[in-house]
């Protein structure tokens, strides 16, 4: 049996739609026949199935109690097959599973229903509302009939209504053919589209594609391309835009979201998946980045799982990637982002960032971060390359998360001005662990400052190197322990090497049960004078600079150094 793409359905094919919801119609006895002809005896039937629809083929008994190679028995799916279907298109997700002592259970999603805009619903580029023949064919079948892969030729087509909405469907398919140019072309349009809804009665968006498409905005337009809902699947890929955004222009300007992907249950998935927003969102003089366009995000209304591979963003203001303020999970995985405000990536409870890059190269107008954790825990920084060479308003790593936190891999390359690198200010109770993590620090400060800002405690830096030598003739310092008045405990430096021309740790609040092991200072260590450190845990561990504490020192666990004093 030969098995095709599942978008790829011939001229027989009794799937195929053209603008209608009826299809050839056989009798089971044909599609036996078919099954015979196709060798699909035994023990076997082939159904296509939507859903979670199957075919049970009772096992045909020859007496051994094997299948018998002489006929099928198929059970009766409600499944019509036109009488001159030469093949059977199972789909890539054909499988056969044991469902039984004598039954064998074969799921398929059905494949679906190809319909060309130009030959099938008789748009012409460059002219017709393609978006308005694809709402209309849409609509007029019922949600369960909506099975559907609108192909889009090569070439530009025209978007002049705004925001369709797509609410449920078995299956919608938006895809370029091999790939097309979606050109906004009337003021009105403010987002493309919305798909599925938050409502928790069905029908719903089950499964939705969305691929080879460019969305242009260039000349006197602005509009956001998509929000969705789904309730299965989605999966965009290959989404890009031509033109700037220009959210607040107050003639034309479009959606605050420009790509944003929500999954209504847990068990949603979605993939976005090789998408550039390149072209970034127009500045307006405002006090805040807040309000401007959003590139990539997902929020509160997400609940699955959300995978962000391979996606690029430069030039926007309110945010690059941000999806913190869901419950579900966000993993962002081998993306870049340029010259955004607000923070780069931003994630929040369980989000996931592996194999990532943030690139700071012109200054966005607008206070920037490129790494933000908040609210909640158990976030995973892997692997992630920040390369800055502007001026930091802030810090360039930021963590305020509300659980636990584990980063692994950071690698800072710094050669701007001012502001810090990491500053952690997240749950006293939750640990916070750097591993492998390198800050390299050719900056050019003009106000002395440190590096490494802790200001919570049980924070913990394992295997870490900070390398930092500054530019100019301003003092840029290491690693400083303060939070402006309490106490701030179990602070870990375990085999690091902070490298600094002025101070390369400071205890400016007092604190418990800290652990500073086989470390390596290439400048001072102090605490301030009116500082307690106790039970402190301090042995292996080598000094260049001096080691001056003012403050006072209760129970050390230990002042071994190498033969240098304390």
């Amino acid at each position: 049996m030969q098995v095709r793409d599942s978008l790829d359905v011939m001229e027989d094919d009794h799937q195929r739609d053209q603008s209608t919801s009826t299809a050839g119609k056989t009798t089971r006895r044909s599609y036996v026949r078919l099954l015979g002809a196709l060798g699909l005896g035994g023990a076997l039937t082939g159904v296509a199935a939507t859903g979670s629809q199957s075919g049970v083929a009772a096992a045909q008994s020859n007496g051994n109690g094997t299948g018998s190679a002489g006929g099928i028995r198929v059970s009766d799916s409600g499944t019509t097959v036109g009488d001159d279907v030469a093949q059977l298109d199972f789909g890539a997700s054909l499988s056969a599973t044991e469902s039984g002592s004598d039954t064998v259970t074969v799921g398929s999603e059905t494949n679906p229903n190809i319909v060309n805009v130009r030959e099938d619903l008789g748009v012409e580029p460059e002219g017709d509302d393609l978006w308005a023949a694809i709402e209309d064919h849409y609509t007029s079948f019922e949600p369960t009939d909506r099975n559907h892969c609108y192909e889009i030729p090569a070439g530009t087509w025209h978007v002049e209504t705004d925001n369709i909405h797509f609410d449920a469907h078995e299956f919608l398919g938006i895809v370029g053919a091999p790939f097309a140019v979606l050109e906004v072309a009337d003021q009105d349009v403010d987002r493309l589209m919305t798909v599925g809804s938050l409502d928790a009665s069905l029908p719903h968006a089950q499964r939705t594609v969305m691929r080879d498409l460019q969305v242009d905005i260039r000349g006197d337009y602005d509009a956001g391309i998509a929000r969705w809902f789904t309730y299965r699947y989605g999966h965009m890929e290959n989404i890009s835009m031509r033109g700037k955004r220009d959210k607040f222009n107050p003639q034309y300007g479009g959606d605050r979201h420009t790509i944003l992907v929500d999954g209504v249950r847990p068990s949603t998935t979605n993939v976005i998946s090789g998408c550039h927003l390149n072209n970034g969102d127009t500045k307006y003089d405002r006090s805040t980045h807040v309000g401007h366009a959003i590139p990539f995000s997902s929020d509160v209304y997400n609940h699955g799982t959300n995978y962000w591979e391979g996606c690029q963003v430069s030039g926007y203001i309110d945010n690059g990637i941000y999806v913190s303020g869901d419950d579900g999970r966000n993993i962002v995985t081998g993306c870049h982002v340029r010259n955004c405000a607000g923070a780069g990536i931003r994630i929040g409870p369980n989000d996931h960032v592996q194999d990532c890059q943030i690139t700071m190269t012109e200054h966005p107008g607008f206070p920037w971060s490129g790494l933000w954790l908040e609210n909640g825990g158990g976030q995973l920084v892997s692997q992630l390359l920040v390369n800055n060479q502007i001026k930091k308003d802030t810090e360039i790593v930021r963590l305020t998360q509300d659980g636990p936190a584990r980063l692994t891999d950071i690698h800072i390359t710094d050669e701007g001005t001012d502001g810090r690198a990491i500053r952690v200010n997240d749950n006293d109770d939750a640990p916070t662990a750097f591993d492998g993590c390198t800050i390299t620090d050719r900056s050019s400060p003009s106000t002395a400052d440190y590096a490494v800002y802790v200001r919570s405690s049980n924070v913990s830096f394992d295997d870490c190197e900070f390398d930092i030598a500054p530019q100019s003739s301003t003092d840029r310092h290491g690693v400083f322990v303060t939070d402006g008045g309490d106490d701030i405990d179990r602070l870990t430096l375990e085999n690091c090497t902070i490298d600094a021309d002025g101070a390369s740790l400071r205890f400016a609040e007092s604190g418990a049960d800290h652990t500073v092991e086989s470390s390596f200072f290439e400048g001072l260590v102090m605490s301030d004078p009116e500082t307690a450190l106790s039970s402190v845990l301090w042995t292996g561990n080598r000094h260049r600079g001096e080691t001056a504490f003012r403050g006072e020192r209760s129970q050390w666990q230990g002042d071994f150094n190498f033969g240098f004093d304390v």
